[in-house]
């Protein structure tokens, strides 16, 4: 009896809160936040490339950079995307744990390209792009399709900062977020690199 008391009760003080998942605040989120570099094939079964994110939050903006690179290790960059604007908590989540609710606004949206690989670009929605190599050019007007869909909408997401405050999840990227939050969390998870 008094070992079922004990996993019932290590089963009961589990379900009503890990140390591992805290209450996400504001201040949590400020910092620098990176992904490993993972393999990712393009949508419609384009090529493969490699990604890392990096977001940085500060008290009232978001920016979020992905860099694409043609090896696993890193060093063949692709090209970069990076969008930023403002954000706003709204809440905590209640459909996911310890989440909070973010309205955020893209106010920018930039691709550079450092290798002239148009299939690539295109299987990415930016083949109506203008892109010239090694600058910046905005990119609002002219993506056609996912992963790096730029909408006009405030985005509803949510944001879960766990581990200790040591990683970041944002909610599903799949959703359309104009039209509804995320009900649960995106696979990518983002380490703190710089507070």
């Amino acid at each position: 009896m008094k070992v079922t008391l004990k996993v019932t009760c290590a089963l009961t003080c589990l379900a009503a809160g890990s140390p591992l998942v805290a209450d996400t605040a504001q201040s949590d989120l400020i910092g620098v936040w990176q992904t490993g570099l993972t393999e990712a094939q393009a949508p419609g079964g384009g090529p493969s490339a490699y990604l890392r994110q990096t977001t940085v939050f500060t008290d009232t903006l978001q920016d979020i950079r992905a860099e694409i690179f043609a090896d696993a290790d890193g060093q063949m960059l692709i090209f970069t995307y990076a969008s930023s604007g403002p954000y706003m908590p709204v809440g905590a989540s209640d459909v996911v744990p310890g989440a909070l609710n973010l309205e955020l606004i893209n106010e920018t949206s930039e691709v550079t390209i450092y290798m002239d690989v148009p299939d690539l670009m295109a299987a990415v929605g930016m083949g109506d792009c203008d892109l010239i190599l090694n600058e910046a050019i905005n990119v609002r007007d002219c993506i056609s399709g996912p992963p790096f869909l730029v909408t006009d909408c405030t985005d509803l997401d949510l944001v879960l900062v766990d581990h200790g405050g040591s990683r970041l999840r944002f909610g599903d990227q799949s959703i359309d977020r104009c039209i509804s939050r995320p009900t649960e969390l995106d696979a990518a998870q983002f380490f703190k690199v710089e507070q």
